[in-house]
């Protein structure tokens, strides 16, 4: 019986032998290119009456190859929507979006040859102005790119 307890008591040092080094997150840069939108330092417009376009969402990896799997996309802390094929485009309906602030959210999981599985979620205010000339500076409305570096250290 004695020996039965002596084994028992060393399972939990079989655990941290065996545990691998968790902290070692993913390097990747993050391209999220948006269609019909205008960009004001982080901050995004877009024309009532115009669906918000998500063109593509891409990865490139710091040091080691990586990807990205399975975007969720969110609207006003909502799900509204899930893309698994690359390049993960999505459309919001205009008539999701009445004038005034939003917060638009993707978020996905993260992969990395030699590095720990990681989740990683990104967020705007979206601003719908009700004419052209509500756009800040006088922008026109077109293709933007996001670029964001997830990068622990």
């Amino acid at each position: 019986m004695k020996k039965l307890l002596y084994l028992l008591l060393l399972l939990p040092l079989g655990f941290l032998a065996s545990c691998n080094d968790d902290d070692d997150f993913p390097s990747v840069e993050i391209t999220m290119t948006i269609d019909n939108a205008v960009n004001v330092d982080g901050h995004l417009y877009i024309v009532a009456g115009e669906p918000f376009k998500i063109a593509s969402i891409t990865s490139e990896g710091i040091g080691n190859a990586a990807t990205i799997s399975g975007v969720n996309y969110y609207l006003d802390r909502v799900g509204i929507g899930y893309s698994f094929v690359a390049p993960y485009t999505a459309e919001i309906p205009a008539s999701y979006l009445p004038v005034g602030n939003h917060l638009v959210a993707v978020s996905f999981d993260v992969l990395q040859v030699d590095k720990s599985l990681a989740s990683a979620s990104i967020s705007n205010i979206l601003t719908v102005v009700e004419t052209a000339e509500d756009l800040p500076d006088g922008a026109t409305p077109g293709t933007v790119s996001l670029n964001y570096r997830l990068n622990p250290k």
